[in-house]
């Protein structure tokens, strides 16, 4: 009985080696390769397999080894073809040979008898259009060799088995028909799911595009509804000319607000940096404050300012503004109540340090991780636009965002730039260069989670 185990333990051993091999091959066939190196792979794969399950063997007499080493050959000949084939036969044969004595010979007649099988039967695998007749050719290749197996065994060494030797063979052709069939459908699973997250992926993409589409739509629509309807109003030949001059400033002030839309979606559209300069960032924030303080005043919330001395980064000043506004817009709108907004500019290691901190509403770790994704916002008449167009220009700037935020206690942006000695400015644009930003918790490229409370 501890024979049989044993035996059992090299069997099992035999299909680990025959699972190993393929899931590698598995692995390569996701970035998807080219037809020719998909063969190569398989070839490889089902080669490396035969050979370690023949290392691997079973003695059940003289001169008579049984092995798993059909199950990789089955299988990589579907789905290799039939050179493939002809070629994992060769190997086969060869390796076998290498043990030497008379049952080579035995081995040799069976092998070629699979191979003639799997010769016509490769034809119908690969017509095959679902995985109920992939299954039906495979099982009936793989019956056909336990069948042959069992009938030579039978006729050539039965004088010889004892009862531990039958044990071993007959576990051994159940799980040789088994792990053909288990593999097939191992392989046929991972092929559909790798369809399938492509399949996810394309549609993610096109969900994207449709909802920057709704949401520019959207705040496109309004603004150029309501200049439509005042410019109706100045054919109305009864109007004064304060009433003409009142609906003429309303339609002008929603064709900015379409044309600030549309800015802001090319500006996430496109990020690349066109005039480059150096910037010295007191100054600049300096400049934005001019603009965002009335909106702080509005909304009673008081700007703590932190600078330090002289520090430059290279980048496009107008783009540069439209980041810092709607990133410091966003914050103070995150304070509805009131509050304190802490800005904070320094130099560490090399980098360039800005954290715009609030005492807003603060954010959950769902909404943090959907900051920058088309159409989402905090705010309830938000399109998520502004915040896109942050990501853009500072990954655009070779900068990273990173965000803490606590419910009911506010958020901190930290936003880090490569620092730049004025002493050796130059025009060439950093933008060119590839960015990588740190991964969110999602999965792959996703964008840091980035963007303040309330946003």
């Amino acid at each position: 009985m501890i024979n049989v185990f044993s035996d059992l333990q090299i069997l099992l051993l035999n299909l680990f080696f025959i699972f190993l091999f393929f899931f590698v091959y598995l692995k390569f066939i996701e970035k998807k390769i080219h037809q020719l190196t998909n063969k190569l792979l398989i070839f490889l794969a089902s080669g490396s397999a035969i050979v370690l399950c023949m290392t691997f063997s079973i003695s059940i007499g003289p001169d008579q080894l049984i092995d798993m080493r059909y199950v990789p050959f089955i299988v990589g000949a579907f789905y290799g073809g039939r050179r493939i084939a002809f070629l994992l036969f060769f190997i086969l044969i060869t390796y076998r040979l290498g043990f030497g004595s008379s049952g080579f010979y035995i081995n040799l007649a069976g092998s070629t008898i699979l191979f003639i099988s799997l010769w016509f039967t490769i034809p119908f695998f690969e017509r095959a259009v679902n995985l109920t007749k992939k299954m039906r050719c495979v099982m009936e290749v793989a019956f056909l060799s336990a069948l042959f197996t069992g009938t030579t065994l039978s006729l050539f060494v039965s004088n010889i088995m004892n009862t531990k030797d039958l044990l071993s063979f007959i576990v051994f052709l159940y799980l040789q028909i088994a792990g053909v069939l288990l593999f097939v459908k191992f392989i046929e699973k991972a092929k559909n799911d790798i369809a399938l997250a492509e399949e996810i992926r394309k549609f993610e993409k096109l969900k994207s595009v449709s909802e920057v589409a709704a949401s520019i739509s959207h705040e496109v629509r309004n603004p150029l509804t309501a200049t439509r309807g005042f410019i109706q109003l100045l054919s109305d030949q009864s109007l004064t000319a304060e009433e003409k001059n009142l609906y003429i400033s309303i339609s002008l002030e929603e064709l900015d607000k379409a044309a600030s839309v549309i800015t802001d979606y090319l500006t996430f559209a496109t990020p690349s940096l066109e005039k480059i300069e150096m910037l010295e960032l007191n100054k600049e924030l300096d400049t934005v404050l001019k603009n965002v303080t009335p909106l702080a005043l509005a909304n009673t919330v008081e700007i703590d300012i932190q600078k330090t001395e002289a520090i430059h980064v290279a980048g496009e000043r107008e783009k540069f503004h439209q980041c810092l506004i709607n990133l410091i817009k966003n914050s103070i709108e995150a304070m509805p109540h009131g509050g304190k907004l802490i800005i904070k500019l320094q130099e560490l290691n090399g980098k360039i340090v800005m954290t715009v901190e609030d005492t807003g509403v603060g954010m959950t770790n769902e909404q943090i991780e959907r900051l920058g994704t088309p159409y989402f916002s905090t705010k309830v008449d938000g399109t998520g636009l502004g915040t896109m167009v942050v990501f853009s220009i500072v990954k655009a700037m070779m900068g990273e965002i990173k965000v803490d935020s606590k419910i009911g206690k506010g958020t901190c942006f930290t936003i880090l730039f490569p620092a730049v000695d004025p002493s050796h400015s130059s025009t060439e644009q950093p933008a060119e260069q590839v960015i990588s930003l740190p991964a969110s918790k999602k999965e792959n490229t996703a964008p840091l989670p980035a963007f303040k409370a309330g946003k």
